[in-house]
C-alpha cells in the first residue's frame, strides 16, 4: 500500500520534492525551538551533549542515504541492461526467422515488429495500471502466436536450425518476465520510512544544536534540509526511473524498430 502511495507521488517529481522539503524544514523549526528552551535555562551539562548525538545521527543518516543510493543504482543498472538484452534477443529471433520454412517467415517477422512496437509504445505508460495491463496483455498475445509459428515450424522441419530460432525466441520470452520483475522490484517501504525518519531527526538535532546556542544559522536551518530533500528526491528517482528526470533509455529498442522497419 505504501508503495502505491509513493508511485503516486512519483508521477510529479516537483511535488515530491515539495513534500519532502517541507518536511524536513518543518522538522528543522521544530528542533530550533525546542533548542531554544535549553537556551533559556543556560544548561552547560545538556549542551556540551549535543555535539555528540548530532554528529552520531548525522553519520547514521549518511550510511543511509548511501546504502538506499547503492540499492536504486543496482535497480537502474539492472533494467537499462534488460534493454539490450531484450532488443538482442529480439533481433536474434528475427533473423533466425529467415532460416525457418517459407510460410512461417513473413508472419513471425510482422509478429516480431510488433511486438517491438507494443513494448516502445506501452513503456512510457507502464505507471498506469490499467496500460500496464493492456500492455502485458498484448505482448503476452503476440508471444502465444510467436510460440503457435515456433511450434510448427518445428514439426514442419525438425532442424537444428529450427531449435536455434527457438532458443532466441524462448531468450525473448524470459527477458520479458525479467522486464516485469524488474519493474516490480522497488526499494523496501521500510527502507523509505527509515530513511526519512532519520532524516528529519537529523534536521531536528541539527537545528536543536543552534537553538540551545540562541542563533541561527541559514546552513543548518535551510540549507541541510535542502541537501536532505536534492538526495532522497534523487534517490526516488533513480528508484523509479519510469519517470522523472533519470529514465532508462529505450534506444536500443528503437535502434531494433528502425533496423526491421529497414529491412522488413
Amino acid at each position: 500500500m505504501i508503495n502505491n502511495i509513493l508511485a503516486r507521488f512519483l508521477a510529479n517529481e516537483l511535488l515530491v520534492f515539495l513534500l519532502v522539503m517541507s518536511l524536513m524544514l518543518a522538522f528543522s523549526e521544530i528542533g530550533f525551538r525546542i533548542g531554544l528552551r535549553l537556551y533559556a535555562t543556560k544548561d552547560a551539562a545538556r549542551k556540551g551533549q549535543i555535539g555528540g548525538i548530532q554528529g552520531a545521527v548525522l553519520g547514521l543518516l549518511g550510511l543511509l542515504l548511501g546504502f538506499t543510493f547503492a540499492m536504486a543504482v543496482d535497480r537502474y543498472d539492472t533494467r537499462r541492461g534488460l534493454v539490450l538484452k531484450e532488443a538482442n534477443a529480439i533481433g536474434t529471433s528475427y533473423l533466425r526467422a529467415s532460416l525457418l520454412p517459407d510460410s512461417h517467415q513473413p508472419p513471425i517477422k510482422d509478429l516480431l515488429r510488433h511486438y517491438v512496437d507494443t513494448r516502445l509504445e506501452y513503456w512510457p505508460l507502464v505507471d498506469d495500471p490499467a496500460k500496464l495491463a493492456e500492455g502485458m496483455r498484448l505482448i503476452g498475445n503476440i508471444q502465444t502466436q510467436l510460440w503457435k509459428h515456433a511450434t510448427e515450424s518445428a514439426k514442419e522441419a525438425p532442424t537444428d536450425i529450427t531449435a536455434t530460432f527457438i532458443e532466441s525466441l524462448n531468450q525473448t520470452i524470459d527477458t520479458d518476465a525479467e522486464r516485469i520483475a524488474a519493474m516490480r522490484a522497488e526499494i523496501p517501504s521500510g527502507v523509505w520510512l527509515l530513511l526519512v525518519l532519520v532524516a528529519a531527526f537529523g534536521c531536528i538535532t541539527t537545528s536543536y544544536g543552534a537553538g540551545a546556542e540562541g542563533t541561527r544559522s541559514k546552513l543548518g536551518s535551510v540549507f541541510l534540509p535542502l541537501l536532505i530533500a536534492v538526495v532522497i528526491v534523487l534517490i526516488f528517482d533513480i528508484s523509479h526511473s519510469r519517470v522523472g528526470l533519470i529514465q532508462i533509455s529505450q534506444q536500443p529498442l528503437v535502434d531494433l524498430q528502425q533496423s526491421m522497419t529497414l529491412n522488413q
